[in-house]
C-alpha cells in the first residue's frame, strides 16, 4: 500500500516534472493559445512571467470561468490560501501557507493583507464580501512587507476592480439557486466627453438561511447584502488622468452553529445532535449588521521618465452585532434554582443565558505617493512614502452569567508612516538583480473603560490607556535569469514584519496598556521557475519556500501585574512554514482548457512553549498541571502542527467550449475539484477539533453567444454533497460537564443547484 505522505511527495514530484517537461516541449503551430496575463503585484504593470513573485492570479475570464462569486471562493485557485469563517466577522481569518492572525483584540492587524484597488482595508473581516465587477484577482504568497506594508507579512490579495470603458456597455445577470438565493447584478460604462468616463456597477442579493430556530421558527445562517460602486476618470491631458471611486455596501447575516454531540439536558425538543442537524433552539436574535463606505482618489502625472502617482483614501466600516451564544433557550430562570440566582445572575436581568451585544466602527485615512521611472532602461526604480491614521472603537456587553459578564468600551488607535523603494538593476541582457526596502514608523495608542472593573454594580469604572512607538525595517533581495526558451528562475529572501500590538479584548488592564505585545518578525527564502511553452499553450509557475517566524503572535500563558494568571496574546515562540507549490495550465485543445494548483505546506510550530491545555486534557494528554506561570495548567505544543493548515491542498478544473452548431451559441461545460488534508482548527490541539480530508467538487454547464452578449449557466455546487465543519466547540464545560459539543456551518458544505444568466450590451 502507498503511504500517505509517500502520495504527497509523489504527486509533487509530479508537478515540478511536468513543468520541467514543459520547458522542453515541442513547438507546434496552433491558432489556439493561453492568454497573457498582467499583473500589479509590484506596483507598475508587468508580464505575470516577467515578476519574481508566487502569484495565483485570475483575471475576469477566469473569474466568469469558475463561477467566483465570494471573496472565499478564492481559494478554488490559490491552494496556499485558506479562510476560516466564524460566528461574526471578527472570526473571519486568512491565512496563507498556513499563516494567519485570529485575535479578537481590535487592535490586532492581520498578517495576510487585503487591497481593494490599491487601498489597504482597514479590517480583515471587510474582504468576506462579494465579488462585483471584478477585473483581475490577484494572491500573493509570501511575504509582501516592502510595497505593501507590515500588515502583508504573510501574503497578500490584491483585488483590481474593473475600469471606465471607451464605448457604452452595460451588462445585467441574475442568479437563482435551491437553496432560496436570489441576486441581481448590474454595470454600466461609457464616456461622457472625450475626456471623461465613469462605471456604476451594482448588487443585490437575498438568501434564506439553512439552519431553523425551532423556538420561533425563523431561518438563521442567511444573507441579505447590497452595494454600490462608481468610478470616474477625467483624463484631461495625455499626461495627466485623474480617479474617483466611491464604493459603499452593507450586509445582514446570522451564523449560528448546531450540536454535533450534546448530552440530552443541553439541547431541546425536535433537536437531533449529529453531523447533518440543522436544527437548533434561541431564545434571542442572533445576527449581525455590516456597513461600509470607501473614497478614493487617485492622480497619475506622467514626467520625462517618470510617473508620478497620488493615492488618497478615506473608508469607515462598521459592524453592529447580537449573540445567543449558549445555543438553547431556556432562559435563567429555569436553569438554576430561585435561591441561586442572585449569585448566577447578579444583575437581575433574567432571560437568556448567555447574550452577547457589539458595536465596532473603524475608521482610517491613507495616502500613498510613488514616483516610478519608466521600464526601458538597464534600471528601473520606484520610490514612495505611505502614512496611515487608523481608529477603532468597540462597544461590548456580555451577559447575565455571572463567569461570563463583561462590559467595555475601547479605542485602539495605529498612525504609520513609512518610505519605500524598490529597483531592478539589468545585470546581463538576461539577469536581473531585484532590490527594495521599507523604513516604518508606528505610533499605537488604547483606551480602555472597564464598567465592571469595581464589581458588577459599581458606578466606578475603571479607565485603562498606554501608548508606544515603535521603528521596524524590512528588505527583499531576488534573482531572476530568463532562460533561452523565455523561462524565469528566479530566488529570493525577505523579511516581514506584523506590528506590536495591544490585546484589547475582555480582560484588558493597565498592566496590558503599559506593556503592547511584541512585533512579530519573519524572513522568507524561495526559489522558483515560471514560464510558458513557445506556442503559449502550457503555463507553469513551481515555488519551494521556507519562511520562520520570530515572536510569533498568539494566545498563550502569561501573568498579569500582580501575579494572577491569565491567558492572553502575546508572543509565544517560533513558526516554520515551508514547501511546493505549483500552479499549471494548459489549452490542450483549442475547446478544452486544464488547470492545476498543488501547495504542499508544512506549517510547524517550532517553539509554543506554556500553551494552553484544551478543556478536558489529561496529563496523559501533555497538560502539566500547574506547571505553567502562576501555577496555570499548560502544554508543550512545540514541534506540533499549526492550527488549520492542511499539508496538501490541491484544486483541478476544466473548461470545455465549441459551436453548437447551425445554432447562434457556444456550448460549455466546467469542472472543479478541491481537495485539502486533514486539519485541526484548534490551536491548542483539542482532537475534537479536528476535520478529516475532504473534497469538493462543482459542475457546471451553459450555453453562451461566442461574443458573449449571453450567457447561461446552469451549476451544483459541492455535487457529492460532502459535509464538513468549519470548526467544532466544545462547551461541556459551560453545561457542568456534560457533554455539549457544537459544529460552526458552511453553506459550502451542502450541495446546491441554481442558474446563472447575464445579458451584455
Amino acid at each position: 500500500m502507498i503511504s500517505h505522505n509517500h502520495f504527497k511527495y509523489s504527486l509533487l514530484s509530479a508537478a515540478i516534472g511536468v513543468s520541467s517537461l514543459a520547458i522542453q516541449m515541442p513547438v507546434n503551430a496552433q491558432e489556439f493559445a493561453l492568454e497573457e496575463i498582467v499583473v500589479t503585484a509590484q506596483k507598475r504593470e508587468q508580464n505575470l512571467q516577467d515578476v519574481p513573485v508566487a502569484i495565483s492570479v485570475m483575471n475576469a475570464d477566469a473569474i466568469d470561468r469558475l463561477d467566483i462569486k465570494n471573496f472565499t471562493d478564492v481559494t478554488r485557485v490559490s491552494p496556499s490560501l485558506t479562510m476560516d469563517q466564524g460566528e461574526g466577522p471578527a472570526g473571519n481569518v486568512i491565512r496563507m501557507r498556513g499563516v494567519g492572525t485570529a485575535s479578537f483584540s481590535i487592535a490586532t492587524e492581520a498578517s495576510v493583507s487585503v487591497v481593494v484597488d490599491e487601498v489597504p482595508l482597514v479590517r480583515q473581516a471587510q474582504a468576506f464580501s462579494n465579488l462585483v465587477d471584478i477585473d483581475r484577482v490577484e494572491v500573493l504568497r509570501g511575504p509582501q512587507g516592502t510595497l505593501f506594508g507590515k500588515n502583508a507579512s504573510a501574503g497578500l490579495v490584491n483585488i483590481v476592480t474593473k475600469a471606465p470603458s471607451d464605448e457604452f456597455t452595460g451588462s445585467i445577470s441574475g442568479r437563482l439557486t435551491d437553496d432560496d438565493e436570489e441576486k441581481v447584478q448590474l454595470s454600466f460604462s461609457g464616456p461622457i466627453t472625450e475626456t471623461l468616463a465613469y462605471r456604476i456597477s451594482g448588487y443585490y442579493q437575498d438568501r434564506d438561511g439553512y439552519i431553523t430556530n425551532l423556538t420561533n421558527g425563523k431561518d438563521l445562517n442567511g444573507e441579505k447584502a447590497d452595494g454600490l460602486r462608481a468610478k470616474l476618470v477625467w483624463q484631461p491631458t495625455d499626461a495627466l488622468d485623474m480617479e474617483v471611486i466611491l464604493d459603499s455596501s452593507s450586509k445582514e447575516s446570522s451564523s449560528v452553529s448546531t450540536w454535533f454531540e450534546a448530552d440530552p439536558s443541553v439541547y431541546g425538543e425536535g433537536i437531533v445532535p449529529g453531523e447533518d442537524n440543522k436544527n437548533m433552539r434561541s431564545d434571542s436574535p442572533n445576527g449581525y449588521q455590516t456597513d461600509q463606505d470607501m473614497a478614493v482618489f487617485k492622480v497619475h502625472y506622467e514626467l520625462p521618465g517618470h510617473t508620478l502617482t497620488s493615492v488618497s483614501s478615506y473608508q469607515k466600516y462598521q459592524v453592529d452585532s447580537q449573540v445567543d451564544t449558549d445555543l438553547t433557550d431556556v432562559p435563567m430562570e429555569e436553569s438554576f434554582p430561585s435561591f441561586l440566582l442572585p449569585i448566577f445572575d447578579p444583575l437581575g436581568i433574567g432571560g437568556p443565558v448567555i447574550i452577547q451585544e457589539s458595536s465596532e466602527e473603524s475608521k482610517a485615512f491613507t495616502q500613498e505617493i510613488r514616483l516610478t521611472s519608466n521600464s526601458d532602461t538597464n534600471f528601473e526604480y520606484m520610490l514612495g512614502a505611505f502614512y496611515s491614521d487608523f481608529e477603532v472603537d468597540r462597544e461590548f456587553d456580555r451577559k447575565p452569567l455571572v463567569f461570563l459578564l463583561s462590559r467595555w468600551d475601547a479605542t485602539a488607535a495605529t498612525e504609520s508612516m513609512a518610505v519605500f523603494g524598490q529597483g531592478s538593476l539589468s545585470i546581463t541582457e538576461d539577469t536581473f538583480l531585484d532590490i527594495g526596502f521599507r523604513l516604518n514608523r508606528e505610533k499605537i495608542s488604547a483606551d480602555f473603560t472597564d464598567y465592571y472593573a469595581n464589581g458588577f454594580t459599581s458606578d466606578t469604572p475603571e479607565n485603562y490607556s498606554g501608548e508606544d512607538t515603535q521603528n521596524a525595517a524590512t528588505g527583499k533581495l531576488a534573482l531572476r535569469h530568463f532562460l533561452d526558451n523565455g523561462a524565469m528562475v528566479f530566488g529570493s529572501v525577505s523579511t516581514g514584519y506584523k506590528g506590536q500590538t495591544y490585546d484589547v479584548a475582555t480582560g484588558f488592564t493597565q498592566a496590558d496598556a503599559d506593556n503592547p505585545v511584541g512585533e512579530e518578525n519573519s524572513i522568507s527564502y524561495e526559489l522558483g521557475i515560471k514560464g510558458t511553452t513557445e506556442n503559449r499553450r502550457f503555463r507553469y509557475e513551481v515555488v519551494a519556500f521556507l519562511t520562520d517566524f520570530d515572536d510569533y503572535q498568539a494566545q498563550g500563558a502569561t501573568v498579569d501585574s500582580v501575579g494572577a494568571p491569565v491567558f492572553a496574546l502575546n508572543n509565544v515562540g517560533e513558526l516554520r512554514t515551508q514547501g511546493v507549490e505549483a500552479d499549471l495550465s494548459f489549452q490542450a485543445t483549442e475547446n478544452l482548457r486544464l488547470s492545476a494548483t498543488v501547495a504542499y505546506v508544512d506549517a510547524t510550530l517550532e517553539s509554543f512553549e506554556n500553551a494552553q491545555c484544551y478543556f478536558g486534557q489529561t496529563e496523559a494528554q501533555g497538560c502539566m498541571i500547574g506547571a505553567g506561570p502562576g501555577g496555570l495548567d499548560v502544554q508543550d505544543l512545540s514541534g506540533e502542527d499549526l492550527n488549520n493548515s492542511p499539508d496538501l491542498k490541491y484544486n483541478l478544473s476544466a473548461y470545455w467550449e465549441r459551436s453548437a452548431g447551425s445554432l447562434p451559441f457556444n456550448i460549455f461545460a466546467q469542472a472543479n475539484y478541491q481537495w485539502q488534508d486533514d486539519i485541526n482548527y484548534s490551536l491548542y490541539g483539542n482532537p475534537l477539533n479536528a476535520q478529516e480530508a475532504y473534497g469538493i467538487a462543482n459542475i457546471s454547464v451553459g450555453i453562451v453567444e461566442p461574443n458573449e452578449q449571453y450567457k447561461v449557466t446552469f451549476f451544483v455546487n459541492n455535487l457529492f454533497d460532502e459535509n464538513y465543519s468549519m470548526g467544532y466547540d466544545d462547551a461541556s464545560q459551560r453545561f457542568g460537564g456534560a457533554t455539549a459539543i457544537s459544529k460552526q456551518w458552511s453553506r459550502n458544505a451542502m450541495r446546491y443547484a441554481g442558474i446563472n444568466a447575464s445579458y451584455n450590451f
